[in-house]
């Protein structure tokens, strides 16, 4: 499925200049002008040309050329791109769906089911420790850290990626308040980039966990859907993990629940090696 906001058009270029130029052509009918004419006689370019070739000007010129284009009808400025790269990109599959553009002008709903105020949507997968994975028709997948860890960690003043590419278990290290805490998808998938975004503005990542706040985008591999929980069971699950961190949190920290709910940023509130205990029992790869 392609993106809807991915616009198509013809252009036509020079096919000798040293800098292309792409001049659109008209909806309704080709534009007149001195390429696509007699008129070709008259342009240097095609002068120098001739001079070697021993042409000689007539119809149109022989170094016009055309081609069909693609650009996004979302973005300010369009850049067109040929129709073939488009579809290597993400316009072209379903990983649009995390484009900046396609959610600041589409503004897609996400109706997601809650569990005691924690989002859990269905169409993903979750891991043990608090991670999701989204499994296109396309064969994309996008991997970010679920609605509870996001909870936990409040604001991150800092992210890093160990690895942007390759076939590894995706990882990163999320710094929040002052403590550098080490995420890792469990299974491996062959990663080809990550949200850069998130460097320059953290705070996407616990604010918008499951659109703008992704962290990695790849292709599956054998394995990478290993052990994963959706539906039901991811519910039922999350609902096991709000009872055993709080249970945690009074017998470890003394800390008693905010209404049934574990405070927002743990990471700002308990002391460095509570943090560090906590996160090793609920988000760490085991």
């Amino acid at each position: 499925m392609t993106c809807p906001f991915l616009k198509e058009t013809e252009v036509k270029y020079c096919g000798t200049a040293t800098v292309r130029k792409l001049i659109p052509l008209a909806q309704t009918g080709r534009t007149e002008d001195k390429c696509s004419s007699a008129d070709h006689g008259s342009c240097s370019i095609w002068r120098q040309q001739a001079e070697v070739l021993g042409e000689t000007a007539g119809g149109p010129c022989p170094y016009l050329r055309e081609a069909l284009m693609q650009y996004c009808g979302a973005a300010s400025v369009a850049k067109l791109v040929p129709y073939s790269e488009s579809l290597l990109s993400r316009c072209g599959n379903d990983s649009y769906r995390y484009c900046e553009l396609y959610r600041a002008m589409a503004h897609p709903g996400l109706a997601a089911a809650e569990v005691d105020g924690i989002e859990v949507p269905g169409w993903l997968r979750y891991t043990s420790n608090h991670m999701w994975l989204d499994m296109s028709e396309d064969g994309v997948c996008h991997v970010g850290i679920d609605g509870f860890l996001s909870r936990a960690l409040g604001t991150v003043e800092r992210i890093s990626y160990v690895w942007q590419k390759g076939v590894h278990r995706p990882t990163a290290v999320l710094t929040a308040a002052g403590i550098d805490l080490e995420v890792v998808f469990p299974n491996p998938f062959l990663l080809t980039g990550c949200n850069l975004y998130l460097r320059a503005n953290p705070d996407r990542l616990t604010a918008e966990p499951y659109t703008r706040g992704w962290l990695f985008e790849g292709q599956p591999q054998a394995g990478t859907q290993y052990d994963l929980m959706d539906g039901g069971e991811a519910r039922v699950w999350m609902e096991q993990e709000q009872k055993r961190i709080n249970e945690y949190l009074q017998q470890q920290t003394g800390c008693a629940a905010d209404g049934g709910m574990f405070a927002t940023g743990l990471a700002g509130r308990l002391e460095r090696d509570q943090m560090l205990g906590l996160f090793y029992e609920f988000f760490s790869r085991k």
